[in-house]
């Protein structure tokens, strides 16, 4: 980790609700290596950080749930953070706890088959996206309604976004959840810019990390962010 602006290396307490965790196991499980090498990213898992220590994540087989962050972080080589660029105060902490709360009731499995099926399909979408928008422009799907579906893991964080408005109703169609990895949410830049990085003990932020190269930081940016302000 020599070289690592230490500015990245975060504490918990540094979080604040809306932040995405992307995270990248020490030791990763066959899906996870599956998940790695069809998007090219060692980043195989996310969630998204409520507040007071705590995360909402799917995971297989339950979908979604609501863990401790020192729980989930354990077996991670590192934990990237984004924040949003836009803000992530006023109503949208407790509209993100409400649509949590709401889709945990509804207990729908983790979604498999969109896992399964995500190599071809991700890439279908994004192939043929002009398409999709056009043809699907103007279709909103309500908080309630996001609530009643499964998801994968990065496929909750989009519901997410959505549900609090930080995806706008009218990008709904450009952002389908079921064809987004924890990979797209590093590389495009409305899920929020490089905060930093989670390191759990023994933990370390290799060189070659694609946060590092793709990601626009937090920490480049020559201004007062949003959560700084009076």
């Amino acid at each position: 980790m020599t070289d690592i602006d230490t500015s990245l290396i975060l504490q918990p307490e540094d979080l604040l609700p809306g932040d995405i965790l992307l995270f990248r196991w020490s030791e990763p499980d066959s899906l996870a290596r599956r998940i790695s090498a069809s998007t090219g990213s060692p980043y195989t898992h996310a969630a998204i950080y409520l507040g007071d220590g705590i995360i909402a994540e799917s995971v297989s087989p339950d979908g979604p749930v609501q863990n401790a962050l020192a729980d989930a972080i354990g077996l991670s080589e590192c934990v990237g953070v984004l924040r949003s660029q836009l803000g992530f105060n006023g109503e949208r902490p407790a509209a993100l706890a409400s649509f949590v709360k709401s889709v945990i009731a509804e207990a729908k499995p983790f979604h498999w088959h969109a896992l399964v099926s995500f190599t071809d399909e991700s890439r279908e979408f994004f192939d043929h996206a002009l398409e999709r928008v056009r043809d699907n422009y103007g279709q909103v799907a309500t908080s309630a309604e996001l609530a009643a579906r499964s998801y994968f893991c990065s496929g909750f964080v989009v519901a997410c976004l959505q549900a609090v408005k930080l995806i706008g109703e009218s990008a709904q169609v450009a952002y389908p959840p079921e064809y987004f990895s924890p990979a797209h949410l590093h590389s495009d830049p409305a899920f929020g810019w490089l905060l930093g990085f989670l390191l759990p003990p023994g933990g370390s932020i290799p060189h070659d990390d694609p946060l590092l190269a793709q990601a626009t930081r937090w920490a480049d940016i020559d201004e007062v962010p949003w959560w700084e302000h009076p």
